[in-house]
């Protein structure tokens, strides 16, 4: 869908929306970024704007829904704007996105690292420079110029950011779309990676969360002449976060989730530096072999155990997270409760649960949905209570523990000490820790953990960080 003439003038102002996943958190603030270069303005979402940038998930039916709504949203608080939307949903269902009304352009997912030179060459944006100009490149010269940054709603200073290193996905799981919306796994260089983190780390943030659809194929990119997977042919996940290690001063690096088959040589002894986070995220999917051979993911459950296992006795309290999908088409009781066991043998710190929702176009879509709804939400509610005690217990074990905090925001909390505002921050292993005090963003604290709350945990802050976030 090509950009259509109603907008005369490049565009003063633009509104960036995004629906889903980490990676197209990290996305829209890459073309935020792009855009404060070339001059344009960023507004809140919902607020009129001459541009908006709507960044679609379709992961699930919810997913689609959700960025139904956004668009309309953007459409209605933009009307006499131009309305882009791209993302996995504009890539899998582009004709029925291009019908809603007030939508000037579609953009695939192929394309959508070129949509501000799109939006450029149709002369809707001042022009972006060559489109062969690393994204870093760009910023580095403007983001020393004093308060370009803070005028960019929602895309300010923040404390974490989420930086993309590759896009893309090489497995074929039989329920999932995102292969299809996507394409195949293609990897960001490291040096434009490591220049990203350390412009990040200029600009305030403290935490950089390395993320993307198949981050443990990192290196092993898909070659589209010869149909087949480049295996050895570039840099590893491991060598790509010693690089960052090694060349950026940013206090801590995550890594937002790995599938168990993709963990490359090499990555736990990345642990000896403290600055890598004791968190990993592992999508368990099914704690069932039968269950894990129908969605064809490419490990059992012994497997996942042993992986376990060895992060354990690197990082013994590491926090390890998980998503677990209840209702897949032909789970059993039996299959349903041997999940079950194993989410309870592995402890999980935190799980996301969900149930199966048969999507278009996948290899599952073609089996019976034969489990019930109401099995569904009883064997969704079972895993959820499940994993409220699991959290619970994992938590419970830090009570009375000092731990380094770096906080994000102020929230709403019935406790108060005065006007002494309610502070959120995570550790490196993912508690979520609520405190008082005269805190700031991107600050790291020494906080001792009192009280459990249920979301998270209350604590008092004992020495806060003497580096303050250097101003731009």
């Amino acid at each position: 869908m090509e950009p259509t003439p109603r907008q005369a003038e490049h565009a003063r102002t633009a509104a960036l929306v995004s629906v889903g996943c980490k990676v197209n958190q990290g996305e829209l603030r890459q073309w935020g970024m792009r855009l404060a270069q070339v001059g344009v303005t960023l507004v809140e979402p919902g607020q009129p704007a001459d541009l908006a940038i709507v960044n679609t998930c379709t992961v699930t039916g919810e997913g689609d829904k959700s960025s139904r709504q956004a668009i309309r949203q953007a459409a209605r608080a933009n009307p006499d704007g131009y309305v882009v939307v791209t993302g996995c949903y504009a890539s899998v269902a582009p004709q029925a996105v291009g019908e809603i009304a007030g939508v000037d352009l579609v953009v695939p997912n192929d394309d959508k690292d070129e949509i501000v030179r799109r939006l450029a060459d149709a002369g809707k944006v001042p022009d972006a420079g060559p489109a062969t100009e690393p994204v870093e490149d760009a910023w580095s010269h403007r983001a020393e110029r004093p308060g370009w940054f803070t005028l960019m709603p929602g895309l300010e200073r923040k404390a974490r950011a989420f930086v993309k290193v590759q896009d893309g996905c090489n497995s074929h799981c039989t329920y999932c779309i995102v292969p299809a919306a996507r394409g195949p796994q293609r990897s960001r260089p490291v040096q434009a990676i490591v220049d990203e983190v350390n412009l990040l780390y200029r600009l305030g943030y403290r935490e950089a969360v390395l993320t993307g659809v198949q981050i443990g194929a990192y290196g092993s990119d898909w070659d589209r002449e010869r149909r087949r997977v480049k295996k050895g042919a570039g840099p590893t996940l491991t060598e790509l976060a010693a690089r960052i290690l090694s060349d950026t001063p940013m206090p801590r690096i995550r890594i937002s989730s790995i599938q168990p088959q993709d963990w490359p040589d090499g990555f736990l002894e990345l642990w000896q530096d403290p600055r890598m986070c004791r968190h990993l995220h592992l999508p368990l999917q099914s704690g069932s072999d039968a269950v894990l051979k129908r969605m064809v993911r490419r490990y059992r459950a012994a497997d996942f155990r042993s992986l376990v296992d060895r992060v354990r006795a690197v990082a013994p309290e590491a926090a390890i997270t998980a998503d677990v999908m209840v209702g897949f088409p032909g789970e059993t009781e039996s299959e349903h409760a041997e999940s079950l066991a194993l989410i309870r043998e592995i402890a999980f710190a935190e799980q996301h649960v969900f149930r199966y929702s048969s999507r278009p176009g996948t290899a599952a879509a073609r089996l019976p949905d034969d489990v019930l709804p109401p099995i569904k939400k009883r064997r969704s509610e079972e895993a959820r209570a499940l994993d409220a005690e699991l959290r619970r217990t994992y938590r419970s074990q830090f009570l009375g523990r000092r731990m380094d905090v770096l906080w994000e925001e102020t929230v709403a909390s019935p406790v108060r000490d005065g006007n002494a505002p309610i502070w959120s921050g995570l550790t490196d292993n993912y508690l979520r820790v609520f405190a008082r005090g005269a805190l700031h963003e991107g600050q790291i604290s020494s906080v001792r953990l009192e009280q459990l709350a249920d979301d998270g945990i209350y604590g008092e802050v004992a020495l806060a960080e003497t580096t303050q976030i250097p101003t731009t």
